[in-house]
């Protein structure tokens, strides 16, 4: 199949100096359709108003003259030269011509061949030929109506016309060409800071992340685009740089369970362990792939937490509601080590969210605070309303955490204190951190060593159907 060529040039300097030009080309032409027209009217005008006061002064030399008309004759020679300047004069008194010049000296027009031309009505003007004829009648006592034609070749200014027609049909297309040259170097240099961007944007690669485009001596507009650019460079740099990371930090947390499933696997595969050895042996394996499993979990549920944003799940959730149920189901594991979990009860508190993944930051919580808390300690759970904002709050007595890793805590994979014997993938908090982002909220930390922790998550407060809701859990009075 063959394409359709391109009528307008790829280069983006060609097109705008291709569009440029067309707009020269149309303006010069309207430039010189406006300038001949109005130069013609101009003449014509001009030359009309010089016959009606030649015409007037011919009036004036024929009121004293006009019964005698060798004398006026005379006088009319004398005083315009009809014949000599290429002009033409005619008095009419009734339907007696009086007077009547001959035929110019340079054969304009024939004198004999001007048609009479009734001024009855008023003055008239009218082209015969290369010859402009102007009329007009007089009045004279006694005599009745006296007509008065003048005229002038029109051949001077036809000729004049003819050469500023030429010098313009000359002169503009030769400056259209400068101003397309000129043009062209313009929007060359205009562009060159654009070409330079582009250049600096093709050669950007993930090897030198750091490399911004160049702004130095660029039009406004132009910087602001290459400053908007460099903004999204900068998120895309970040956004490598947080994958890059996980990907190591994931590769790095995932290779170790691999090595020791894959040394206890070849040590059942030789058969040279008991059986009793080759099943504890599988079942460190089959813990190890627990891990494995939790971590990989836990990492799905961060990569949708981190994703698009959705709220197609999100609905009024009573926050207060579901730290009931959460702590509830957390109780049995705080029991079994001797932690008192207790419960602040409070005025239910609206949010807008998904209850499941609420659910899932506060059991993360609780179970970070039983993990850390010592046999006899207290965990509490406390929900509420401050400052316009909804809070879950989980405290507990344990050991704390040192200030210096309260700004890592939530990232991933980060353990501030590890313990022997903890298979935790370290995602818990980076979970809750998460989910506190995705809901609008934030999550933060007050810790003293030894002393205990405090985890709080602020969350905006449902704005709609919260009266309804406190109406049906029988709070319509709070």
């Amino acid at each position: 199949m063959v394409m359709p060529r391109r009528i307008f040039p790829r280069s983006v300097t060609a097109r705008l100096v291709a569009s440029y030009c067309l707009l020269l080309v149309a303006l010069g032409g309207a430039f010189l359709a406006v300038t001949v027209v109005s130069f013609r009217y101009f003449t014509r005008h001009t030359m009309v108003e010089a016959l009606a006061m030649r015409d007037r002064e011919i009036w004036t030399l024929a009121q004293e003259t006009i019964n005698n008309p060798a004398r006026l004759s005379d006088l009319i020679e004398r005083r315009f030269s009809p014949e000599s300047q290429n002009r033409f004069i005619r008095i009419r008194v009734g339907e007696k011509v009086i007077y009547q010049s001959g035929d110019p000296d340079t054969g304009a027009f024939k004198a004999s061949e001007v048609p009479w031309l009734s001024p009855a009505d008023g003055p008239r003007t009218a082209m015969f030929g290369k010859l402009l004829l102007y009329s007009r009648a007089y009045y004279a006592p006694g005599l009745g109506p006296i007509s008065i034609a003048t005229g002038v070749s029109y051949r001077l200014a036809q000729a004049v016309e003819r050469r500023l027609l030429v010098s313009l049909l000359i002169g503009l297309p030769m400056l259209l060409v400068v101003a397309a040259l000129a043009g062209y170097v313009l929007m060359r240099r205009a562009l060159t800071p654009l070409e330079t961007m582009i250049k600096a944007a093709e050669s950007y690669t993930f090897s030198d992340p750091r490399q911004r485009l160049p702004l130095l001596g660029t039009e406004p507009r132009i910087a602001a685009l290459g400053t908007a650019l460099n903004r999204i460079l900068e998120r895309l740099d970040g956004a490598y740089s947080h994958v890059s990371r996980i990907s190591a930090d994931a590769a790095h947390e995932l290779r170790n369970p691999l090595t020791l499933i894959r040394g206890e696997l070849e040590q059942v595969a030789d058969g040279r362990l008991a059986p009793d050895e080759a099943a504890r042996t599988l079942a460190g394996a089959l813990e190890e792939m627990n891990r494995l499993g939790a971590t990989v979990d836990s990492l799905i549920v961060l990569s949708r937490l981190e994703g698009l944003p959705s709220r197609r799940r999100h609905a009024p959730v009573d926050l207060s509601a579901l730290a009931d149920q959460t702590a509830a189901l957390a109780a049995p594991a705080a029991a079994r080590k001797g932690i008192e979990l207790a419960r602040v009860q409070g005025a239910p508190v609206m949010v807008t969210g998904d209850g499941e993944q609420l659910a899932q930051m506060l059991s993360a919580l609780l179970d970070n605070a039983i993990k850390f808390t010592p046999e006899g300690g207290q965990v509490t759970v406390e929900t509420g309303e401050k400052d316009g904002l909804a809070f879950l709050a989980v405290e507990d007595s344990g050991i704390g955490i040192d200030p210096r890793h309260h700004e890592r805590v939530f990232d991933r994979f980060y353990r501030a204190q590890p313990r022997r014997g903890d298979k935790s993938p370290g995602l818990g908090l980076t979970i809750v951190r998460a989910v506190a982002a995705a809901h609008g909220g934030r999550a933060t930390l007050r810790s003293v060593p030894d002393m205990g922790s405090m985890f709080r998550v602020d969350l905006p407060l449902a704005e709609e159907e919260v009266e309804e809701a406190l109406e049906r859990a029988g709070f319509s009075g709070l």
